[in-house]
């Protein structure tokens, strides 16, 4: 409790900073990792596409 009392009695504005660069580093850290897994989630739906293609033709060329 008394961090939370230091915190609303800051009159120099150094937990104002504090916040900012928290939301900040967890602002680019979603963004890396949104990234990270748009990646991945692109290469598992190429493969998926990939696999319907060769499986489609697979069963065409065993109808003729």
């Amino acid at each position: 409790m008394k961090a939370l009392e230091h915190l609303k009695l800051d009159n120099r504005g150094q937990t104002s900073v504090e916040v900012i660069l928290l939301l900040g580093s967890i602002l680019m850290i979603s963004i890396i990792c949104g990234t990270y897994i748009y990646k991945i989630n692109l290469e598992i739906n190429d493969l998926f596409n990939q696999t319907l293609s060769k499986g489609r033709l697979f069963l065409f060329n065993k109808l003729n």
